[in-house]
Order: structure tokens, then C-alpha cells, then sequence
């Protein structure tokens, strides 16, 4: 990959997103204007917004802007295109959602109203949802958010080219949610990863059951990511990753989940499970988000 040296170079100053993919309490209004972010590009054309509750990032193409997901709140997604304008006169013509989380969703009435919309279908009916009832995804999004719901529903796997870009836009299984969307640049050898990556909070996946998800899924879905020729997968939350810190996190997944698979056959309990494994909820993450061990029990002990 061209670069590769710059690259390495950029990774390691990384400053790391946020704590989790769904704060336990809204932050204020001026708190989320006032947050420090950070744009760093990583290939020609292709960039990282970090400094915000989550990750974010955007794509320059012939005519416009690709932006990657929202932000947690129109102030800070105003504070996002204020970078991409310093950067690009060219609008922003598309957005691309990795899932409907809404610190990935709720910023979007701060971009163009009329601008193609993409997200995976089960994500796409769960922004209908949250336009119907806003207290539906934990954070009630802003009303303007009814002017934004997907115009582009992706099934399983679509290529396509937005404003001269080549895309790959990949959905395996649920895994993270039931609506994760991989986003594969096959020009820069990088791939837009979301909460199916978040170093930031740790060693193993967070898994949404309230959103259909699974760490079976979640297996699948990188499986499906490092089969790609890329090398560098931008996170959710937390630095980029390169390929062998990805397969270093799918290694230790897979091997969790079957400690916790022969546990669960034994007949062990959760907590038995949670003891012998040393199971915590990890510093600055709220305790109402379980842990691996607790989605995974829950989800091999599910009727």
C-alpha cells in the first residue's frame, strides 16, 4: 500500500474516540459543541474525525463528500464539517451509516437535507423506528431527524461508485447490531470497520442482544473484513487497527466465547462463569452495558 510508512507514522500519535458506543447519560449541548476533534487522514482521499463520544470519517471524491457516519449531536456534527470545509470546498453529497446507534445517527440533521442516505437494511427499518418513537434508541435524536431517514437500503453485499470512490459495502451477520455495515475502499486498502471495532473499551466486542446481535456474528463479520485486501480497518471507537491487530481481537474472541461455551454445557452459572474468568466492567463504561462474557452467556443460554 502506498504510504504504508506515513501511515504507521499517523497511527501512533492516534488520539482514541470515546468510551462506548451508547453513553449512560446524554452529554450537554455545549459540551458536545466545545469537544476538541481530530481529523487525520490516513490514505489520499480518505479520513478519521476522532475526538468525539464516537468516530466518524469521510471520503473526498471527484464532486463531493462521503461522510461516514453522524456524530452523537448536531453540534458536533457542525463541528465536523467545519473540518471537512478547511479541507474540501465540495459538498457533502452522501452519508454512510455503519449501524443506528445514536451516537452514530443523531448528528445527522446537522448535514444537507436531500443527500443519499445509506445504511443496511435491519439498520435503515431501526431509524424508521426511532423517527416514529424517538425514545426507542436510549438517546432521543433531535426531530429534524425525521427528514433523514436511509434512501439507500443494502442487503448483504453491494459495490458501487459514489462521486468516483469505489466502494464495497458488506453486511455478513448481526453481530455488533443486526444492521452493521462494512465499508471497503479497495483503492486505499482500508476498510471503515464501526462498532464492530472498538479498541477503546477493551480486548473483545460489544454485542447489542436488544439490537439482535451476536458474537457468532460478530466472528463471521471479521472473518469477512480480513478477508479483504486491506491493512488498515478504522475503528468505532479507538485508533485505527492494522491486519494483525484485528486478527490478534478475532483470535481472542473466538477463544472466549469457547471457554464460555464449555462452561455453559457444564451447566456453570453466570456468575461462576463471570468469577472464573475474571470478568469486569472496564473503566469509563457505563455498568448498564454488559459485558462479553454476560451477552455471550445470555446468548447460548437463549431459549
Amino acid at each position: 500500500m502506498a504510504n504504508r510508512s506515513a501511515l504507521s507514522i499517523v497511527l501512533v500519535g492516534m488520539i482514541a474516540g470515546a468510551a462506548f458506543a451508547q453513553p449512560a447519560a446524554q452529554p450537554s449541548a455545549a459540551a458536545m459543541a466545545s469537544a476538541p476533534l481530530t481529523v487525520t487522514q490516513l490514505a489520499p482521499g480518505d479520513y478519521l474525525v476522532s475526538g468525539g463520544i464516537s468516530n466518524a470519517g469521510f471520503i473526498v471524491g471527484d464532486d463531493g463528500v462521503i461522510a461516514i457516519d453522524a456524530e452523537i449531536a448536531v453540534p458536533l456534527a457542525r463541528a465536523e464539517l467545519a473540518e471537512i470545509a478547511k479541507l474540501t470546498p465540495k459538498p457533502v453529497n452522501a452519508m454512510i451509516l455503519t449501524h443506528s446507534d445514536p451516537d452514530h445517527i443523531n448528528g445527522l440533521p446537522a448535514f444537507p437535507r436531500g443527500m443519499t442516505i445509506i445504511a443496511q437494511a435491519n439498520a435503515a427499518a431501526e431509524i424508521q423506528g426511532v423517527i416514529a418513537d424517538p425514545s426507542s434508541n436510549g438517546l432521543p435524536p433531535p426531530p429534524e431527524i425525521r427528514d433523514y431517514a436511509p434512501t439507500h437500503v443494502v442487503q448483504a453485499r453491494e459495490e458501487l461508485t459514489l462521486d468516483g470512490v469505489r466502494l464495497v459495502l458488506i453486511h455478513t451477520a448481526p453481530a455488533h447490531t443486526d444492521g452493521d455495515l462494512i465499508i471497503y475502499v479497495p483503492a486505499s486498502q482500508l476498510v471503515y470497520a464501526g462498532d464492530l471495532l472498538t479498541p477503546e473499551i477493551g480486548p473483545y466486542p460489544g454485542i447489542h442482544l436488544n439490537k439482535h446481535g451476536s458474537s457468532l456474528g460478530w466472528v463471521a463479520s471479521v472473518k469477512a473484513m480480513l478477508a479483504l485486501d486491506a491493512d488498515i480497518f478504522v475503528s468505532g471507537h479507538g485508533a485505527p487497527l492494522h491486519r494483525a491487530d484485528v486478527e490478534a481481537r478475532l483470535q481472542a474472541a473466538e477463544e472466549r466465547r469457547a471457554e464460555i461455551a464449555a462452561m455453559v454445557a457444564k451447566g456453570v452459572t453466570l456468575a461462576e462463569i463471570k468469577q472464573a474468568l475474571h470478568d469486569a466492567p472496564l473503566p469509563g463504561v457505563a455498568s448498564r452495558f454488559p459485558t462479553y462474557i454476560e451477552t455471550t452467556y445470555q446468548e447460548l443460554t437463549a431459549k
